[in-house]
């Protein structure tokens, strides 16, 4: 029994280091305040790093509103032509396609001014819910899946410790 003692205690070394890893990637898992100074994450220290622009660069070029107008155009004709004339059917007497289509024009005109704001608006509102979900609700089930994840790393670092316990112990009782 002597014999098996020094390398269980290294198996579960190992085994405890594989798992400490992921552990410290994640905890804790809610940032705190001790002796003056913020306590938080590795992983929630890094995703406060993490710059929307770099997610989503191609959003942040100036060709962005030319792709989308397409889409623009046609949603923007459906409204002039279908859904104005359904809730004021008043109005589809005094519109014809020549009206419609300069007030399409104004419109997207309009539009191409607000886009780069808008978007800039939109992403940044975003990613500040994006990261704090990240933060708060799958930093837990990130750990959770990576836990089980590495399982057979961790069964691979036990057998490996159990194995260099063996060794230590061979030489050891050699000497």
């Amino acid at each position: 029994m002597h014999m098996f003692l020094l390398p269980l205690f290294v198996a579960g070394f190992g085994w405890l280091i594989s798992w400490g890893f992921i552990k410290i990637i994640f905890f804790p898992h809610q940032s705190f305040f001790l002796a003056g100074r913020q306590r938080q994450s590795l992983f929630s220290k890094k995703v406060g790093q993490i710059s929307i622009s770099n997610i989503l660069p191609q959003l942040m070029h100036e060709d962005s509103f030319q792709k989308l107008l397409p889409f623009i155009d046609s949603k923007l004709d459906e409204f002039f032509k279908e859904k104005l004339v359904q809730k004021m059917p008043i109005i589809s007497m005094f519109i014809g396609d020549k009206t419609i289509a300069q007030l399409k024009e104004v419109f997207l005109e309009e539009l191409e001014q607000i886009f780069p704001s808008l978007l800039s608006e939109f992403t940044q509102s975003t990613a500040n819910s994006f990261l704090l979900n990240i933060e708060t609700k799958w930093s837990k089930e990130l750990e959770s899946y990576l836990l089980k994840v590495t399982k057979k790393l961790r069964i691979a670092a036990f057998f490996l410790g159990f194995i260099c316990g063996l060794l230590i112990q061979l030489i050891l009782s050699s000497l």
